[in-house]
């Protein structure tokens, strides 16, 4: 899970940082920036997978909108940096089991738009690459001073610029790994070293890159999750729940036994119930002629409707749920306007799914979870706590010499009294939080 994230030169970030708990919520008008921090999120994992050309057509925009924008024009580089907690264990593609005796490690990765002679943009490449384990003294997720992590920060870093500044190092990290570290050019670097980790043989890393890839952002299509699902359909949802049928049939496979025949499915429809009170099952259907899943969902009165009549609320919270049921979750899932199809009666209980689901897990064989929500919803964030609560707002600058305005994206995380160690530009105060919620529900 992620416990920090650094932007700097991306859209509308500048200088930017922000920490994480296991529920947090970001809360603030549009285009206050909610949704640039899920692209940054989303680039940061494509970088982890694929080259920096094929990271950025997963993006909205053109590659040279998404640096930002200053007073002398685009900015010629972007950086990002990440603070993690890894999984203790886990094993890779090929079988390989492995551990990681440093759980908390700081990735950091820094772009650079290069242009031809005449100023045309010639292409992006990496320029530094480091990732190297947190020191429980500079671990700043002060939820984890009490778990019991492993912790070995006298290693030296997994990824570190060369000291001729023209190469990467990448040091095996895996039991009696200690010959010299693979080294990556930078001249004309158009990936990360990180992505080009496939194996066990690097267990800190090969952690890393996985924790980065299991990055989720759950964008319902209701269309595309009415559908129904080939067997060999996959295992895990996608963004947009086109395979909706196929993960809970494969839930219910897992999960099932003499005493449950439905498996998590009861669960599921359980929660659903909390929220749409006239939900009483939940039913897949295997056809076995033409090789498919499909659901149903049964209601009050002996009612039986199929996926393809349920309406669009309905199965945006039943993909949410399938997600939060699910006994593998992991990760990090990014969810846009939970409240969406919920009565305001509802909510309150919504809000309770999510931070019950989210954990931190000091037990090796459970996986953390986390959840990172955008909302402009008052009734959401009257539900959340200090701690979970990011308020998200725009700030306006003027260059004194060119007059050029400019706008960056500011979050404050938590609730905090002011005093003399009150920073306006990381804090906010309760008046604050309740002035937005106002501004939100005027401008409803």
């Amino acid at each position: 899970m992620l416990t920090r994230i650094e932007i700097d030169g991306f859209k509308t970030f500048e200088g930017f940082s922000l920490d994480l708990e296991p529920l947090t919520a970001v809360v603030g008008p549009n285009a206050s920036g909610k949704s640039n921090l899920f692209d940054a999120l989303r680039f940061l994992s494509l970088l982890a997978q694929y080259d920096v050309r094929t990271a950025m057509q997963g993006l909205r925009g053109e590659p040279e909108e998404l640096f930002r924008q200053t007073p002398s024009g685009i900015s010629d580089c972007m950086s990002f940096a990440a603070e993690v907690l890894l999984s203790r264990r886990g094993v890779d593609a090929f079988g390989t089991r492995y551990e990681t005796p440093a759980q908390r490690l700081r990735y950091e990765l820094k772009l650079a738009l290069v242009q031809t002679a005449e100023g045309a943009p010639r292409g992006i490449f990496v320029r530094n690459e480091n990732c190297r384990p947190i020191a429980r003294k500079d671990d700043r997720a002060t939820y984890l001073h009490s778990a019991r992590l492993n912790r070995n920060a006298r290693v030296n870093p997994f990824i570190e610029l060369a000291d001729s500044g023209d190469a990467i190092l990448v040091r095996q990290d895996g039991r009696q790994k200690h010959g010299r570290p693979m080294q990556l050019s930078l001249k004309e670097a158009s990936r990360t070293a990180l992505s080009t980790i496939t194996t066990a043989e690097f267990p800190h890393l090969y952690a890393l890159r996985e924790m980065l890839t299991s990055i989720r952002f759950l964008e319902i299509n209701p269309r595309a999750a009415r559908g129904a699902n080939d067997r060999f359909e996959d295992r895990v949802l996608k963004p947009d729940a086109s395979n909706l049928a196929a993960v809970l049939a494969h839930l219910k496979e897992k999960t099932a036994n003499e005493h449950r025949p439905d498996g998590v499915l009861s669960d599921i429809a359980a929660d659903l119930a909390s929220l749409v009170p006239s939900v009483r099952r939940l039913k897949i259907r295997n056809d076995a002629n033409e090789r498919q899943y499909s659901f149903s969902l049964e209601f009050d009165g002996d009612l039986v409707f199929s996926s393809r009549v349920i309406s669009d609320g309905t199965l945006r919270l039943l993909a949410l749920l399938t997600i939060l049921n699910d006994p593998d979750r992991r990760g990090t899932l990014c969810f846009e306007e939970p409240e969406n199809g919920v009565h305001e009666g509802r909510v309150p209980m919504l809000v309770e799914f999510l931070r019950s689901a989210a954990n931190v897990s000091t037990d090796p064989e459970i996986p953390s979870f986390q959840i990172l929500l955008n909302t402009h919803s008052p009734k959401v964030m009257a539900e959340l706590t200090d701690r979970e609560i990011v308020a998200a707002d725009s700030v306006v600058s003027i260059d004194p010499a060119s007059r050029v305005r400019t706008t960056r994206t500011r979050m404050r995380t938590g609730i905090h009294p002011p005093s003399d160690l009150f920073d306006q530009e990381m804090h906010l105060s309760r008046p604050e939080v309740e002035r937005l919620l106002q501004k939100l529900t005027d401008a409803a």
